[in-house]
């Protein structure tokens, strides 16, 4: 993909609308009533309390861990067996009074390489995100409309590798097992390019390891399978291998992280004003 054509794809990119009032920060069992007041006159029978109750525990167990870094390597395999890789760093930071913000950076292919996009994460409305071009050594600030669009040709949508926010979705227990409790997730943000999620979350550690994209028409399109659990800091649950099958073109991609690190993030790389430098800065 050129760079013209990565400018095109990233001004389409479109992030939630959502109709909830939610103030994002760090919560505690005890601090979480405000932020779900309003989510809370959404579920009112017991199967939808079950599923919110399953989702915000899963939150509040993953509130904490202050920043971390990956390496993501993806490899896209078309339907006839090609394939191709890209490699992107990505570091997060999670503040106490606002959303998380992430910084991805690609370090290959080289067509893109030191391309970087900054995203700061909102739960009421669009997130704000900026993107550095080294070829024309700009930052400009991205103005989405279509979060359901590819991230850079892969079968992950923009939508996909966001970071969740508790109050995007409502959620209803539609079935229990053994070892996991099955959970739809319904997407309340105007873009979102699924009509539901069907999600299976591990009784053992609340972690979704497998998730049911569904399209506008209520067809399957996509599964993603979430593997390699790692535990950190006796804490945080994450996965290093992801695979999103598309069902409906017979694509696939794959995502291999590399080892997590926690607490190893400088702040003031999550500036649009420092864009340039941090993506100069990479390998």
């Amino acid at each position: 993909m050129n760079f013209a054509g990565l400018t095109k794809f990233l001004s389409s990119v479109s992030f939630l609308s959502l109709p909830l009032l939610a103030f994002s920060g760090n919560y505690t069992h005890s601090n979480i009533d405000l932020y779900l007041d309003e989510l809370n006159k959404l579920h009112t029978n017991q199967d939808q309390k079950e599923g919110l109750r399953i989702y915000t525990e899963q939150y509040l167990m993953d509130e904490g861990w202050h920043s971390m870094e990956t390496i993501m390597e993806m490899e896209l395999i078309d339907a006839k067996g090609n394939r191709s890789t890209r490699e992107v760093v990505k570091k997060t930071i999670e503040e106490d009074s606002s959303p998380d913000k992430t910084l991805g950076i690609f370090l290959s292919p080289r067509g893109i390489k030191g391309t970087a996009m900054l995203t700061f994460e909102q739960s009421l409305g669009a997130d704000n995100q900026w993107l550095y071009m080294p070829a024309i050594k700009r930052v400009k600030k991205i103005n989405a409309q279509n979060k359901s669009g590819s991230f850079v040709g892969s079968e992950f949508s923009w939508e996909d590798i966001s970071t969740t926010e508790l109050t995007k979705y409502t959620y209803k227990l539609i079935s229990d097992n053994k070892s996991h409790w099955v959970v739809q997730r319904t997407p309340l943000y105007d873009y979102s390019g699924y009509s539901r999620h069907v999600t299976w979350v591990d009784k053992t550690n609340y972690q979704t390891d497998k998730i049911e994209f569904y399209d506008k028409k209520g067809d399957l399109l996509k599964t993603l399978t979430l593997t390699d659990w790692r535990l950190y800091e006796n804490r945080f649950w994450r996965p290093k291998h992801f695979d999103m099958v598309n069902h409906q073109n017979n694509k696939r991609t794959i995502l291999k992280l590399s080892e997590y690190k926690l607490r190893n993030v400088d702040a003031s790389s999550f500036t649009s004003l420092n864009l340039r430098r941090s993506a100069s800065n990479i390998r």
